[in-house]
């Protein structure tokens, strides 16, 4: 870990006092689920800068798997707040990113808080209430709960239309069912069908679309021009392309499976979790849980370019550095794993706590990382 001073002397900031405002640095902030924190990796600089200790009163709650107290992360547009989804705590808290300090707490009253997502204008999150089939969407400055969106059975994964319009909440279904019978679910008042697609206008929160998978929904993430999706499904070593006008997968690739993997290499039937896109939505970073690797994938046709060894049981996946670099949390390794993508290989790995997966990727003031906590 840097010093104060000496990252303030790589930072730009003279004698670690005066900042420089305007400046900002790309910083990956990622969630070390059972350490209950979250580190700070200044990207250009390949160093874990802060860590936020996101449990500070060190509650516990006992829970199927290993521990989770931090789920899912966002940042706010100006990089001087961070949100947490704290797993098994059934809540989201926000924190001021220059002190660590909490700066409130919302409780669910979940028995997990899932993944979650900021809309574009820094206003809402909408985060997953995975047992309860909803999707509730925050006041973003105060905690404050604003709505709920009924989903599909385990919502899982949120994202936001770029034009801020259109929330999207993906759906796993009740792992505590039996696969053949999990499905059967028809739409009610209280859930949509086990894996769905849902819609949902910002605004309103109306339900405006039901769109059922074959599978359930691991990490997805749009093309540019959001006519397509590409997501990772319950039980598979691949991807799949959906089209959503047309309504069908339109493309799947089968990707390698490390020999002698069986279902103890992975958590929660997913054997891979974790999938970014380039900018120019022309390559994919797939993190390959069971078989410690990341897959570079040529999209949108879905062609294997390598696949990068990396640390134990990778999780989540990001692009940095306007997708020139990939970062990989390896959950069991305890670790970050930086690839180059144009040179298909990890070029640094760096420590982090306990449990690392998800990451977010945001712009930071330098003032902000500069500054003692």
């Amino acid at each position: 870990m840097r010093t104060i001073l000496g990252l303030a002397a790589a930072l730009g900031v003279a004698g670690g006092g005066s900042a420089h405002t305007a400046e900002m640095r790309e910083v990956a902030f990622v969630a070390n689920a059972e350490a209950g924190t979250v580190s700070l990796v200044d990207v250009a600089l390949r160093a874990v800068v802060r860590t936020i200790d996101i449990n500070p009163d060190k509650l516990r709650a006992e829970r199927p798997g290993t521990p989770n107290y931090a789920q899912d992360t966002d940042v706010s547009p100006d990089g001087r707040t961070l949100f947490v989804s704290r797993g098994y705590l059934g809540d989201v808290a926000a924190f001021d990113v220059a002190s660590g300090r909490p700066l409130w707490r919302t409780p669910l009253k979940t028995i997990r808080a899932d993944h979650m997502t900021i809309t574009p204008d820094g206003a809402s999150l909408v985060v997953s209430a995975l047992t309860d089939n909803l999707a509730y969407r925050l006041d973003a400055r105060t905690g404050a709960i604003t709505g709920k969106v009924v989903t599909g059975v385990y919502p899982h994964d949120n994202q936001v239309s770029r034009d801020g319009r259109r929330i999207y909440n993906s759906s796993i279904g009740d792992m505590n069912v039996p696969l053949a019978r999990r499905d059967a679910v028809e739409p009610s008042e209280r859930s949509g069908f086990a894996y769905q697609l849902t819609v949902a206008d910002t605004r309103t929160l109306e339900v405006k679309d039901r769109i059922r998978f074959e599978k359930g929904i691991r990490p997805w993430r749009f093309s540019p021009d959001e006519r397509r999706l590409y997501a990772q499904l319950s039980n598979e070593h691949g991807v799949v392309a959906y089209d959503l006008k047309a309504r069908r997968i339109t493309h799947r690739l089968d990707l390698p499976v490390k020999p002698g993997v069986t279902t103890a290499d992975w958590d929660f039937e997913a054997p891979h979790h974790g999938l970014a896109i380039t900018p120019d939505g022309r390559t994919l970073c797939i993190a390959g849980r069971a078989s410690d690797y990341a897959a570079l994938v040529r999209a949108p046709g879905l062609s294997l370019i390598a696949t990068v060894p990396v640390g134990d049981a990778p999780g989540w996946s990001e692009v940095a550095e306007n997708g020139r670099t990939c970062l990989v949390a390896n959950t069991r390794s305890d670790d970050l794993s930086v690839i180059s993508i144009a040179e298909r290989k990890e070029t640094a790995r760096l420590k982090l706590g306990d449990g690392p997966k998800h990451i977010t990727v945001a712009r930071v003031p330098v003032e902000a990382l500069a500054t003692a906590p």
